[in-house]
This record gives C-alpha cells, structure tokens and sequence, in this order.
C-alpha cells in the first residue's frame, strides 16, 4: 500500500489513516533544498519600478519586504539562519503584485543574506504553486510532506 492509494478497507488512503484524534493539516506541500549558490543562479534581480525592497535580520531570522511607492504590501519572505542551514518561511506576493518577479527576489535575497553568514544548504516547505517558482530558481524537490494536527 503506498501513499495515496486504497487501503483494501474502504476508499480511505494509507496517508489519511493518522490514527485517533488526527487530522491532515492544510494541503500538500513538497520538502525542497537547494544550496544557497543554486538559488541565486544568474543575474541578480532587480526591485521592479514602482517598488522598494526592506531587508534587515534580528536573532539569527532574515526577512525581507516589498511594498509599493506608496507603502502597500507587495512580497515578503523570511530565512532563519541556524549555522550552515538556512530555513526559508513565510514567502507570499499579493495576489495583485504576482508576475512581476518579486517571489524570485525575495528568494535571491534571503539566499544572499544565508550565504553571508556561511549557511550552505537551504530548505522550506512550497505549496504546489509555490513548488514551481522554486523549481526555477534551482531548489530540488526532496519529498512529498503535509502536517498532521490533533483533532
């Protein structure tokens, strides 16, 4: 019986049998690493006209913050950097700041911030949409993963 498929007891999968009081936590999501080198392949990209780029670190976590000329959110990610590991989170555009590159920097910075203070390996969650934008700026999909929480 491998993930997904029927467990010969009804149409329920092997991977929604969590046991008592267990339920499946939000959607599918995929385990993804990179090394910092690989995620900040090719040119540097550049904050689009009409945006500024905030960057700052505080407790060993990197966040950085795109908002508009006049303020608004934009794009945001945030990294913690625990020694030669960087641990990415929290990477979100708003919905109508999507397609203008903004993930794609947000990525190269928290990259460019793990690697000055020597991590050497990366790794975060993505989301299926997110999964691609990752896929493309050179992180590698290691394994499936969702969350399970107590009901």
């Amino acid at each position: 019986m491998g993930l997904g498929r029927p467990s010969g007891r009804g149409h329920t999968p092997t991977c929604c049998r969590l046991g008592p009081r267990r339920s499946l936590a939000g959607g599918p999501g995929f385990l993804v690493s990179a090394p910092p080198g690989a995620t900040r392949a090719g040119a540097q990209p550049t904050t689009a006209d009409g945006y500024r780029l905030d960057t700052w670190t505080r407790a060993g976590v990197a966040r950085t913050l795109v908002r508009t000329a006049d303020g608004a959110f934009a794009a945001r990610g945030q990294a913690a950097i625990t020694g030669p590991v960087f641990v990415v989170d929290q990477v979100e555009t708003d919905p109508a700041h999507q397609r203008r590159g903004l993930g794609r920097l947000v990525n190269h910075v928290l990259a460019d911030l793990a690697a000055g203070r020597g991590a050497t390996a990366g790794v975060l969650v993505a989301t299926p949409r997110g999964r691609a934008l990752y896929e493309t700026v050179g992180w590698r999909v290691l394994a499936p993963l969702t969350g399970a929480v107590r009901s």
